[in-house]
């Protein structure tokens, strides 16, 4: 891990504001995950980054140094699901009865008693939460039930409190927490009766156990293929259901936290914005004399584009140097068409293999996103074993860094009809986020190729003969974005060989960009934003005397500004003041999901020391 941060640990806690915690022992990281020997649910890792969270170490529960005095030197343990020994279960008990904080994801049933939970003998799969809104954690989150995929245990109350409901289906109660916290001891402990993390992944990237089965009738085997037999409940799509789980995860970390040690966290976008936008158009087998007025056209509105090519006969040197001079990106189109109803791991690898090759033999460029040639997706390993993550594997294999093979498409389909969900301003995002987070495996390990879900797609609309639709679908992700805090990085596919049908509502949707403030970007300047934010850590965290100091770490530069935040309240104290190197910052205050934080923009690639201080009013 990264990370080098040296705090104060706070052991001796209550989630009360009225009483103090005080500061017993040190650690390198606020925050351990511990995992399990297969590294299952690593994936815990790349919510905390999508969230914000870059203090954390990850280490494996078996590991010989990870005992109770190891335990003891974080503030906040964060368990994911694995089965536990006797001398695992007593040291978790000791060290949330001393004081420590424990937050775990569908935890061992041996360990329901820290959790202040009996255990029913029962459980649910494929179903709801519902969170309650008169909890300390519900404000800022959906009233709505959201779907949960995986299987949740079943409770009773034990002494804990409830923070989610489970639910059977979108109406029917259990009669059972989903979510619950608990004082223990001297300590505290949050649980999620179900795997947060793994329903995280199924929701974005779909029913692994359709991983290369042709599923939807629409010829070509495609990630939407992952979401058929109502794997979505699309009614929920302008939630961010995935996200919504996420934002939860976040609000029950502050609650361990906030009103003894702010832990600070990154902003999702560049700079204080709450939207942005990205433009790829594919070029299929077009000259660059067809692609010259899309550009110009983009390009007049200050907006910028991606175009995927394959027909690389066509487009010169000169015109890539002048389209990509003006901050606008070149990238491959590979084309397996061929085998599109059945697409093999090693022809697949080939095709990758073979446009990188030319790409940066003839134009210098190299391949860092990437969109296939009919969104084909290889759902299969080299053995042809299932597994839904094959195709990001690929292309982390040849140095893609940045996918966005799945999109909005399914007309035509042998699913009922709209089964992604509805068009125009309601069609949201049936993956459940509006993020950009890495792909995993089904069995929760990263794969270092980010999922760039394309939610407003051309070929949808155009054969739908709806530009109006086309547009209002951006529209309507914008504004909740912008809105209600249901956040959305928006791609935009406009095929040039569509760009007759297109070019009328994706102009509107540039000059809503730009009504907003809200620019738009290239996939490239995106990935390369993401890669700033992830990186960069916070360490030497110390709060004392109501002051929360620590240093800030980026080695990764971007023409825009890396944002952290901080709560606006800690203890009952109010911001007072922030400064950045000794120099004060002006407090931009802003309300994210309900609760108040001050917002700090810096230049990433350098290090900043930073002090906030916390008074009365």
């Amino acid at each position: 891990m990264k990370n080098n941060i040296i705090i104060s640990v706070l052991i001796a806690i209550t989630l009360s504001c009225s009483e103090s915690r005080i500061t017993s022992t040190t650690s390198s990281f606020p925050i351990l995950v511990l995992t399990s020997d297969n590294g299952s649910d690593e994936y815990t890792g790349e919510i905390l980054r999508a969230e914000g969270f870059n203090e954390f170490r990850t280490d494996k529960l078996s590991d010989a140094k990870v005992t109770l005095d190891y335990l003891s030197g974080f503030y906040i343990v964060i368990l994911t699901e694995m089965p536990l020994t006797e001398q695992h279960v007593e040291m978790l008990d000791t060290y949330v009865k001393k004081g420590g904080n424990l937050l775990a994801f569908r935890p061992d049933k041996r360990i329901s008693n820290i959790f202040g939970m009996t255990d029913m003998g029962a459980s649910v799969s494929e179903g709801y939460i519902a969170i309650d809104l008169n909890s300390a954690l519900g404000k800022g989150i959906t009233n709505e039930s959201i779907q949960f995929h995986g299987t949740a245990d079943k409770y009773e109350l034990s002494g804990a409190k409830t923070i989610a409901d489970l639910f059977i289906d979108a109406h029917t109660k259990s009669g059972s927490p989903a979510v619950v916290t608990n004082n223990y001891g001297k300590g505290h402990a949050i649980a999620f009766t179900y795997n947060l993390p793994k329903n995280i992944i199924f929701t974005r990237q779909g029913n692994p156990e359709y991983a290369g089965i042709e599923k939807d009738g629409i010829v070509g085997l495609r990630g939407m293929d992952l979401f058929t037999d109502g794997w979505i409940d699309t009614s929920k799509n302008t939630l961010n259901q995935a996200d919504e789980h996420m934002h939860l995860l976040s609000k029950c970390l502050d609650y361990l936290s906030v009103d003894s040690r702010p832990l600070p966290r990154f902003w999702y976008f560049p700079d204080t914005l709450k939207c942005l936008a990205v433009l790829d158009n594919d070029g299929e087998d077009n000259t660059e004399a067809d692609f010259e007025p899309q550009f110009e056209d983009v390009d007049s509105m200050g907006a910028k584009m991606t175009i995927y090519i394959y027909a690389l006969d066509k487009v010169s040197k000169a015109w890539v140097d002048k389209w990509v001079a003006k901050g606008h990106e070149i990238a491959a189109h590979p084309n397996d068409t061929e085998e599109a109803e059945n697409p093999t791991w090693n022809r697949m690898d080939s095709i990758l293999g073979d446009i990188k090759g030319q790409i940066a033999s003839k134009y210098g460029l190299t391949i860092r996103t990437n969109v296939n040639h009919w969104f084909v997706w290889c759902g299969r390993n080299a053995d042809g074993s299932q597994n839904f993550a094959a195709e990001a594997i690929l292309e982390a294999k040849h140095g893609i860094e940045m996918d966005a093979n799945y999109a909005f498409y399914d007309i035509k389909s042998n699913q009922p009809e709209h089964y992604l969900g509805s068009l125009g301003t309601n069609q949201g995002n049936y993956i459940g986020s509006g993020l950009v987070m890495k792909y995993a495996d089904a069995e929760g390990k990263i794969v270092n190729v980010y999922q760039r879900y394309t939610a407003v797609y051309d070929q949808q609309y155009n054969e739908s003969k709806d530009p109006e639709g086309f547009f209002n679908s951006f529209k309507g992700l914008m504004d909740r974005s912008l809105n209600n805090d249901i956040y959305s990085i928006i791609s935009i596919k406009s095929h040039n060989n569509e760009y007759y049908f297109s070019k009328k509502p994706l102009m509107k949707m540039l000059a809503y960009a730009n009504e907003k403030g809200i620019p738009v970007w290239t996939a490239l300047n995106l990935l390369n934003f993401l890669k700033m934010k992830d990186e960069a850590s916070f360490s030497n965290l110390v709060w004392s005397d109501n002051h929360l100091s620590f240093s800030l770490n980026s080695s990764l530069k971007h023409s825009n500004g890396l944002t952290f935040i901080v709560p606006a309240m800690s203890g009952g104290l109010n911001v007072k003041t922030i400064t950045t190197d000794g120099v004060e910052t002006p407090i931009i205050l802003k309300s994210v999901k309900g609760s108040e934080y001050a917002f700090v923009t810096v230049t990433g690639g350098s290090n900043f020391e930073i002090d906030v201080k916390y008074g009365g009013l």
